[in-house]
Protein backbone atom coordinates (compact mmCIF):
# COMPACT_ATOMS: atom_id res chain seq x y z
CA UNK A 1 0.00 0.00 0.00
CA UNK A 2 1.15 3.57 -0.64
CA UNK A 3 1.67 6.30 1.96
CA UNK A 4 -0.95 9.08 1.65
CA UNK A 5 0.34 12.20 -0.05
CA UNK A 6 2.02 14.88 2.12
CA UNK A 7 2.22 12.61 5.20
CA UNK A 8 4.84 13.92 7.61
CA UNK A 9 6.78 10.69 8.33
CA UNK A 10 9.75 9.79 10.51
CA UNK A 11 12.00 10.14 7.49
CA UNK A 12 10.68 13.64 6.78
CA UNK A 13 11.57 14.63 10.35
CA UNK A 14 15.07 13.24 10.07
CA UNK A 15 16.77 16.61 10.61
CA UNK A 16 15.15 17.45 13.96
CA UNK A 17 14.73 14.08 15.71
CA UNK A 18 16.73 13.77 18.91
CA UNK A 19 19.21 10.91 19.22
CA UNK A 20 18.42 8.00 21.52
CA UNK A 21 21.86 7.29 23.02
CA UNK A 22 22.00 5.86 26.54
CA UNK A 23 24.26 7.71 28.95
CA UNK A 24 26.46 4.70 29.68
CA UNK A 25 29.46 2.94 28.15
CA UNK A 26 29.64 -0.85 28.36
CA UNK A 27 33.06 -2.51 28.51
CA UNK A 28 33.02 -5.76 26.53
CA UNK A 29 36.36 -7.21 27.66
CA UNK A 30 37.18 -9.06 30.91
CA UNK A 31 38.87 -6.82 33.46
CA UNK A 32 39.88 -9.26 36.19
CA UNK A 33 43.54 -10.04 36.86
CA UNK A 34 43.29 -13.08 39.16
CA UNK A 35 47.00 -13.89 39.40
CA UNK A 36 48.44 -10.50 40.30
CA UNK A 37 45.40 -9.86 42.50
CA UNK A 38 46.20 -13.03 44.47
CA UNK A 39 49.91 -12.24 44.77
CA UNK A 40 51.43 -10.26 47.61
CA UNK A 41 52.94 -6.81 47.19
CA UNK A 42 56.32 -5.36 48.09
CA UNK A 43 58.14 -2.10 47.43
CA UNK A 44 61.23 -2.14 45.21
CA UNK A 45 63.87 0.44 46.07
CA UNK A 46 65.97 -0.25 43.01
CA UNK A 47 65.14 -1.17 39.42
CA UNK A 48 67.13 -4.37 40.00
CA UNK A 49 65.15 -6.02 42.80
CA UNK A 50 66.88 -8.86 44.67
CA UNK A 51 65.93 -11.40 47.30
CA UNK A 52 67.53 -14.42 48.95
CA UNK A 53 66.35 -17.99 49.14
CA UNK A 54 67.72 -21.14 50.71
CA UNK A 55 66.82 -24.81 50.91
CA UNK A 56 67.17 -27.63 53.39
CA UNK A 57 69.36 -30.65 52.77
CA UNK A 58 67.73 -34.03 52.21
CA UNK A 59 66.57 -35.80 55.39
CA UNK A 60 69.04 -38.38 56.72
CA UNK A 61 67.48 -41.29 58.59
CA UNK A 62 70.95 -42.53 59.62
CA UNK A 63 72.00 -39.27 61.32
CA UNK A 64 73.31 -40.79 64.55
CA UNK A 65 76.28 -39.62 66.63
CA UNK A 66 78.45 -41.50 69.12
CA UNK A 67 78.06 -40.57 72.74
CA UNK A 68 81.04 -38.38 73.71
CA UNK A 69 82.47 -38.20 70.19
CA UNK A 70 84.07 -34.98 68.88
CA UNK A 71 81.73 -32.93 66.68
CA UNK A 72 82.74 -32.39 63.07
CA UNK A 73 81.48 -29.33 61.23
CA UNK A 74 79.36 -30.03 58.17
CA UNK A 75 79.72 -28.09 54.92
CA UNK A 76 77.36 -25.14 54.60
CA UNK A 77 76.42 -23.08 51.57
CA UNK A 78 75.21 -19.47 51.53
CA UNK A 79 71.67 -18.58 50.40
CA UNK A 80 71.05 -18.00 46.72
CA UNK A 81 70.78 -14.33 45.73
CA UNK A 82 68.30 -13.97 42.89
CA UNK A 83 66.66 -10.98 41.26
CA UNK A 84 64.26 -9.60 38.72
CA UNK A 85 64.15 -6.37 36.75
CA UNK A 86 61.47 -3.70 37.17
CA UNK A 87 59.43 -3.03 34.03
CA UNK A 88 57.71 0.26 33.20
CA UNK A 89 54.16 -0.12 31.91
CA UNK A 90 52.91 3.06 30.29
CA UNK A 91 50.11 4.55 28.25
CA UNK A 92 49.87 8.17 27.14
CA UNK A 93 46.57 10.03 26.94
CA UNK A 94 46.09 13.28 25.04
CA UNK A 95 42.72 15.06 25.09
CA UNK A 96 42.12 18.44 23.47
CA UNK A 97 40.49 21.29 25.37
CA UNK A 98 37.38 21.19 23.19
CA UNK A 99 36.97 17.42 23.56
CA UNK A 100 37.11 17.88 27.32
CA UNK A 101 34.68 20.81 27.31
CA UNK A 102 31.81 19.55 25.12
CA UNK A 103 28.91 17.59 26.59
CA UNK A 104 29.51 13.87 26.10
CA UNK A 105 27.46 10.69 26.43
CA UNK A 106 28.54 8.18 29.05
CA UNK A 107 31.26 10.35 30.55
CA UNK A 108 31.72 13.74 32.12
CA UNK A 109 35.44 14.05 31.48
CA UNK A 110 37.19 12.45 28.50
CA UNK A 111 40.50 12.63 30.35
CA UNK A 112 39.18 10.94 33.50
CA UNK A 113 37.41 8.25 31.47
CA UNK A 114 40.47 7.41 29.39
CA UNK A 115 42.70 7.40 32.48
CA UNK A 116 40.41 4.88 34.18
CA UNK A 117 40.29 2.77 31.02
CA UNK A 118 44.07 2.87 30.61
CA UNK A 119 44.54 1.79 34.23
CA UNK A 120 42.55 -1.39 33.55
CA UNK A 121 44.47 -1.99 30.33
CA UNK A 122 47.80 -1.61 32.12
CA UNK A 123 46.68 -4.12 34.75
CA UNK A 124 45.94 -6.59 31.96
CA UNK A 125 49.39 -5.89 30.49
CA UNK A 126 50.97 -6.71 33.87
CA UNK A 127 48.95 -9.91 34.17
CA UNK A 128 50.08 -10.95 30.67
CA UNK A 129 53.71 -10.29 31.62
CA UNK A 130 53.45 -12.31 34.85
CA UNK A 131 52.14 -15.43 33.10
CA UNK A 132 54.54 -15.09 30.16
CA UNK A 133 57.85 -16.80 29.46
CA UNK A 134 59.54 -13.42 28.94
CA UNK A 135 63.18 -13.42 29.97
CA UNK A 136 64.39 -10.52 32.11
CA UNK A 137 66.15 -7.70 30.23
CA UNK A 138 68.32 -5.28 32.22
CA UNK A 139 67.78 -2.50 29.69
CA UNK A 140 69.91 0.46 28.69
CA UNK A 141 69.56 3.97 27.33
CA UNK A 142 68.12 2.55 24.12
CA UNK A 143 66.56 -0.73 25.28
CA UNK A 144 63.52 -0.96 27.57
CA UNK A 145 63.87 -3.07 30.71
CA UNK A 146 61.64 -6.13 31.05
CA UNK A 147 60.68 -8.29 34.00
CA UNK A 148 61.04 -12.04 33.82
CA UNK A 149 57.69 -13.85 33.84
CA UNK A 150 56.70 -16.97 35.73
CA UNK A 151 57.74 -19.03 32.72
CA UNK A 152 61.42 -18.33 33.48
CA UNK A 153 61.12 -18.11 37.27
CA UNK A 154 59.59 -21.58 37.76
CA UNK A 155 61.94 -24.43 36.93
CA UNK A 156 61.93 -27.03 39.72
CA UNK A 157 58.39 -28.19 38.96
CA UNK A 158 57.97 -27.07 35.33
CA UNK A 159 56.19 -29.47 32.98
CA UNK A 160 57.53 -29.64 29.40
CA UNK A 161 56.82 -31.64 26.30
CA UNK A 162 59.63 -33.56 24.61
CA UNK A 163 62.71 -31.38 24.14
CA UNK A 164 61.49 -28.58 26.41
CA UNK A 165 63.40 -27.20 29.38
CA UNK A 166 63.70 -24.25 31.75
CA UNK A 167 67.13 -23.08 32.88
CA UNK A 168 67.56 -23.21 36.67
CA UNK A 169 67.35 -19.68 38.06
CA UNK A 170 69.84 -19.87 40.94
CA UNK A 171 71.50 -16.43 40.83
CA UNK A 172 70.83 -13.00 39.39
CA UNK A 173 67.89 -12.28 37.10
CA UNK A 174 66.34 -14.98 34.86
CA UNK A 175 67.69 -13.87 31.49
CA UNK A 176 67.31 -17.14 29.54
CA UNK A 177 63.94 -17.94 27.99
CA UNK A 178 62.62 -21.51 28.30
CA UNK A 179 63.00 -23.94 25.42
CA UNK A 180 59.57 -24.90 24.13
CA UNK A 181 58.84 -28.61 24.05
CA UNK A 182 56.59 -30.57 21.74
CA UNK A 183 52.96 -29.54 22.08
CA UNK A 184 50.67 -31.98 23.85
CA UNK A 185 47.10 -32.18 25.07
CA UNK A 186 46.22 -31.32 28.66
CA UNK A 187 45.55 -34.48 30.65
CA UNK A 188 44.64 -35.29 34.23
CA UNK A 189 47.98 -37.09 34.59
CA UNK A 190 49.86 -33.87 33.72
CA UNK A 191 47.87 -31.88 36.28
CA UNK A 192 48.56 -34.47 38.98
CA UNK A 193 52.26 -34.61 38.11
CA UNK A 194 52.57 -30.82 38.32
CA UNK A 195 50.67 -30.73 41.61
CA UNK A 196 52.89 -33.44 43.09
CA UNK A 197 56.09 -31.77 41.85
CA UNK A 198 55.02 -28.46 43.40
CA UNK A 199 54.37 -30.17 46.73
CA UNK A 200 57.71 -32.01 46.67
CA UNK A 201 59.59 -28.80 45.82
CA UNK A 202 57.87 -26.56 48.37
CA UNK A 203 56.14 -28.75 50.94
CA UNK A 204 52.91 -26.86 50.23
CA UNK A 205 49.79 -27.88 48.34
CA UNK A 206 48.97 -25.42 45.52
CA UNK A 207 45.76 -23.64 46.59
CA UNK A 208 44.59 -22.94 43.03
CA UNK A 209 45.18 -23.79 39.38
CA UNK A 210 44.96 -21.01 36.80
CA UNK A 211 44.14 -21.91 33.21
CA UNK A 212 42.59 -20.60 30.02
CA UNK A 213 38.85 -21.02 29.38
CA UNK A 214 39.68 -23.70 26.79
CA UNK A 215 41.79 -25.67 29.26
CA UNK A 216 39.09 -25.23 31.91
CA UNK A 217 36.68 -27.00 29.59
CA UNK A 218 39.13 -29.90 29.25
CA UNK A 219 39.81 -29.89 33.00
CA UNK A 220 36.10 -30.18 33.78
CA UNK A 221 35.96 -33.45 31.85
CA UNK A 222 38.52 -35.19 34.10
CA UNK A 223 37.13 -37.98 36.26
CA UNK A 224 38.91 -36.78 39.41
CA UNK A 225 37.39 -37.82 42.70
CA UNK A 226 33.87 -39.09 42.24
CA UNK A 227 32.53 -38.32 45.71
CA UNK A 228 33.57 -36.82 49.01
CA UNK A 229 34.19 -39.30 51.81
CA UNK A 230 33.86 -38.32 55.45
CA UNK A 231 33.62 -40.32 58.66
CA UNK A 232 30.19 -40.02 60.25
CA UNK A 233 28.00 -42.10 62.57
CA UNK A 234 25.56 -44.31 60.67
CA UNK A 235 22.65 -43.33 62.94
CA UNK A 236 22.11 -40.95 65.80
CA UNK A 237 21.90 -43.83 68.30
CA UNK A 238 25.00 -45.50 66.91
CA UNK A 239 28.17 -44.12 68.50
CA UNK A 240 30.91 -42.98 66.18
CA UNK A 241 33.95 -45.18 65.90
CA UNK A 242 36.75 -44.36 68.36
CA UNK A 243 39.34 -41.96 67.01
CA UNK A 244 42.75 -43.47 66.51
CA UNK A 245 46.20 -42.21 65.69
CA UNK A 246 46.31 -44.10 62.41
CA UNK A 247 46.40 -42.08 59.21
CA UNK A 248 43.44 -42.09 56.87
CA UNK A 249 42.91 -40.40 53.53
CA UNK A 250 40.64 -37.36 53.33
CA UNK A 251 39.37 -36.60 49.85
CA UNK A 252 38.24 -33.21 48.63
CA UNK A 253 36.14 -31.95 45.71
CA UNK A 254 37.84 -32.12 42.35
CA UNK A 255 37.07 -28.55 41.34
CA UNK A 256 35.15 -25.47 42.33
CA UNK A 257 34.87 -23.01 39.50
CA UNK A 258 34.58 -19.26 39.89
CA UNK A 259 32.20 -17.16 37.82
CA UNK A 260 34.91 -16.20 35.34
CA UNK A 261 35.84 -19.84 34.62
CA UNK A 262 39.47 -18.73 34.67
CA UNK A 263 40.34 -19.70 38.22
CA UNK A 264 39.83 -23.25 39.39
CA UNK A 265 40.42 -24.13 43.02
CA UNK A 266 41.69 -27.68 43.07
CA UNK A 267 42.36 -29.06 46.55
CA UNK A 268 44.70 -32.02 46.22
CA UNK A 269 44.33 -35.39 47.86
CA UNK A 270 46.28 -35.47 51.06
CA UNK A 271 46.96 -37.73 53.99
CA UNK A 272 45.99 -36.29 57.34
CA UNK A 273 46.20 -37.70 60.84
CA UNK A 274 42.99 -38.82 62.46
Amino acid sequence: MAVPANTYTRFTANTNVREDLIDKITMTNPESTPIISAAGKATAENTYHEWQRDSLRAPNKDNAALDGDDATASAKTPPQRVANVCQIFQDTISVSGRAEKVKKAGMKSAMAYNKAKAYKELQRDMEAMVVSANAAIAGSGGVASKSGGLGVLLYSNAQHGAGGSTVAHTSGAPTTAPTAGTGRALTEALIKAANQAAYIASGMIPPAVYMSPNHKGVFSSFAGIAVNRVEIAARARTPARPRSSAARMCTCPTSATSKSCLTTSWPARRWCSA
